[in-house]
């Protein structure tokens, strides 16, 4: 495996940015299913992050890269998420009002941990498996893309 460099950084956080966007779009923009108490990904996102994933597995070419990246990239986009997911839910929506009156002090907590259940639910399985799918099918992709490279 070569170092990892600044294409490569360049590329894991904007893979990254890509799903946490997609995901938060999902969260507050969607309406839940009928029957249901959440949103979750549909067949249109889970094809958006198929596609962004074989995007940024081409530009990362190599398969170590992409496993290390990939390894990254999900951590990194669930705490992107579950801090605008958290700042948002406490500064605009002010769920810190309604948690300051059961557990003072701790509301920041609380509304973290809501934040993070909501992003967990909505990413995975499904979001990491078609991400991973997508990343590796990219760099099988890119040697026929660009030969020379490797």
């Amino acid at each position: 495996m070569r170092a990892i460099s600044a294409r490569d950084v360049l590329v894991l956080i904007g893979w990254a940015a890509t799903i946490a966007l997609l995901t938060m779009i999902t969260e507050y923009a969607k309406t839940p299913r009928p029957g249901s108490y959440g949103t979750s990904f549909d067949a249109l996102d889970l094809a958006i992050v198929l596609a962004t994933s074989l995007v940024f597995g081409i530009f990362l070419v190599d398969p170590v890269k992409i496993i290390y990246g990939f390894l990254g990239v999900v951590p990194l986009s669930i705490v992107i998420s579950v801090i605008s997911s958290a700042l948002y839910d406490l500064y605009v929506l002010g769920l810190g009002e309604l948690f300051s009156e059961t557990a003072l002090g701790w509301e920041w907590e609380l509304v973290t941990w809501l934040a993070f259940l909501r992003v967990f639910r909505i990413i995975f399985p499904a979001g990491v498996i078609l991400g991973f799918i997508g990343a590796m099918i990219g760099g099988i992709a890119s040697d026929f893309i660009w030969p020379h490279r490797g």
